[in-house]
């Protein structure tokens, strides 16, 4: 019986090695991607974002589609696409926001490196194949790399950084990059409406390894309201070895969904807000990190004024209501408290009116700035 068993397994073992050998093979011994599509109420966009990842010119991929409890034909759509594609998987689960979804696909995903894509955006075809010859040449953790900002009558590419490339190891990813994640400091506030333009984990690809040895996952959006893919970025730059980044505008995101979560009002942002800020505060003293870092945080928090502000006119109260719950804001202790070290001298005349109007509590003028700032934008 022993040498049954023995045989049994070894036989069972050569047919793995054998299925492995064949995989191998049949991708040309690639090292696979797997790409994480969080989708809800994506039926308008969601064939766009899914041709754009099956026409990927580099084919060891998985595409990991996550529905989210859609309640349109989404899911319809993903089905008829997996029926067409092998290398797409489908799960369904609850509505539990983007962060869950995400992570749900992170536990699901076999590939060596990881990327994410939005379900109404879409990537360009070499995108997997030139970043993975950048891998193949600097073994990097992550590689970034631009995009372009789909609007409903034009396309603006976003450039992130002014450099067209660097390859940065450990310690410059500590000190160019990392910190960018809470937030800007001294010369950087001069550009305010890029504050955030590193944080997206679309745009990126992602060593699994990395992600795995250091249990990095997504922070439930239920939780802070926004800023997950910051968060998520902040614990993997602070263990990554080597970070790439190639101004190549591979990423296409859609600007003119209305449906899009960043587009909505959201009820509770500023007690959400204050516990991410809570969150980084913490972060910042268990890492032992410098004091720059809570300069940075200060920053972040007298700026988010603006994000408050924004999302407050989205909401269906009328003025008085939204003039009380702004002033509530910028009267708040926290607030309060990071605008007494807060300078305006980076900031170009708009910006420091704006800010000025925020830093000493005039809530009229910052109101009335915020109502420009929103037929600027559209």
């Amino acid at each position: 019986l022993k040498n049954d068993w023995k045989d049994a397994v070894l036989i069972r073992l050569c047919e793995c090695w054998k299925n492995t050998i064949a995989e191998n093979v049949q991708s040309g011994g690639k090292m696979k991607i797997s790409i994480i599509v969080p989708v809800y109420n994506a039926q308008l966009y969601i064939e766009k974002c899914l041709d754009s990842l099956i026409a990927q010119t580099y084919s060891n991929i998985e595409i990991i589609c996550i529905d989210g409890g859609s309640e349109d034909h989404s899911v319809d759509i993903l089905r008829r696409y997996a029926v067409k594609d092998k290398r797409i998987i489908v799960i369904q689960k609850c509505n539990e926001g983007v962060s869950l979804s995400r992570n749900c696909g992170l536990s699901k995903a076999i590939g060596d490196y990881v990327m994410f894509v939005d379900a109404d955006d879409w990537i360009d075809e070499h995108s997997c194949e030139k970043a993975m010859k950048e891998i193949k040449k600097t073994d990097a953790d992550v590689v970034m790399w631009s995009y372009v900002r789909e609007f409903a009558d034009s396309s603006q590419p976003k450039k992130i950084f002014e450099e067209t490339y660097f390859c940065y190891d450990e310690e410059q990813v500590r000190q160019k990059l990392h910190r960018r994640f809470i937030g800007l400091l001294k010369e950087e506030l001069k550009y305010v409406e890029n504050a955030d333009a590193l944080c997206p984990v679309w745009g990126k690809l992602y060593k699994r390894q990395l992600l795995q040895d250091h249990q990095i996952s997504f922070i439930d959006i239920r939780e802070i309201g926004t800023y997950e893919d910051g968060m998520f970025n902040l614990e993997t730059f602070y263990y990554a070895k080597k970070v790439t980044y190639m101004q190549e505008y591979f990423y296409h995101y859609r600007k003119n969904n209305v449906s899009s979560i960043t587009s909505q009002y959201k009820e509770g942002l500023f007690t959400q807000w204050l516990r991410l800020f809570n969150r980084m505060e913490l972060y910042i003293s268990e890492k032992k990190l410098p004091d720059e870092y809570r300069v940075a945080l200060n920053n972040r928090i007298c700026l988010s004024v603006l994000g408050q502000g924004l999302n407050l006119l989205e909401s269906r109260e009328g003025f008085w209501e939204k003039y009380h719950k702004l002033k509530e804001i910028i009267r708040c202790p926290r607030y309060r408290e990071a605008y007494k070290q807060f300078s305006l001298k980076y900031f170009s005349v708009h910006w420091k009116l704006f800010y000025g109007f925020a830093k000493y509590g005039i809530t009229i003028g910052v109101y009335a700035l915020l109502i420009c700032v929103k037929k600027l934008i559209g």
